[in-house]
């Protein structure tokens, strides 16, 4: 995918036309869906010994993986400014917001439930404990962030970053527990 959007923009950049960045690496992420489901098939034996369990909990981790390339390919089309970084503050399309809101929301809606009956328990213990700790990784700077802020002694409250920090804490815990 990115080498079809940098070779999209090279063009651009030449003088030539050519298709959005963003189309042209969603056609080649669909290249590589489509590659990737001739193999599985062509070598279907590979599924047939796992559980299907297994292949649900794999299934899930790959479309969760899927939804965060779309949405970066969705990011990048969206905003006004191409050196804005990826996920940045930056302003988007209206149309571009409700699809990346309507994926991430529908996306987790339908995923946590399946991936929440392909686990096995000492998963799912792993899996709640590195949520109560993302969790307290939130509440606990969150209020302290906001009052500071009042306070004239801070920048605003980045519900972002305040997000991207829980996010690293649940993943840090889960690994360890997982792992170790």
């Amino acid at each position: 995918m990115g080498l079809a959007a940098g070779y999209l923009d090279a063009m651009r950049e030449a003088g030539e036309s050519a298709p959005p960045a963003a189309v042209g690496a969603g056609l080649a992420l669909l290249a590589g869906i489509a590659a990737m489901a001739l193999y599985l098939r062509r070598v279907g034996k590979f599924w047939e010994g796992w559980s299907k369990r297994k292949r649900l909990y794999w299934t899930c981790l790959a479309v969760a993986a899927t939804i965060g390339v779309l949405s970066g390919i969705l990011d990048r089309s969206g905003t006004s400014n191409p050196g804005d970084p990826l996920f940045g503050n930056g302003a988007l399309s209206p149309a571009i917001a409700i699809a990346l809101a309507l994926l991430w929301a529908g996306g987790l809606a339908v995923l946590i439930p399946l991936y929440e009956r392909s686990i096995d328990d000492h998963e799912r213990q792993a899996y709640w404990r590195a949520g109560l700790a993302g969790y307290y990784a939130f509440i606990i700077p969150a209020p302290a962030w906001w009052v500071l802020h009042r306070a004239g002694l801070v920048p605003p409250v980045d519900a972002m970053l305040l997000f991207l920090a829980a996010l690293l804490v649940n993943a840090a815990v889960y690994f360890w527990l997982k792992f170790r």
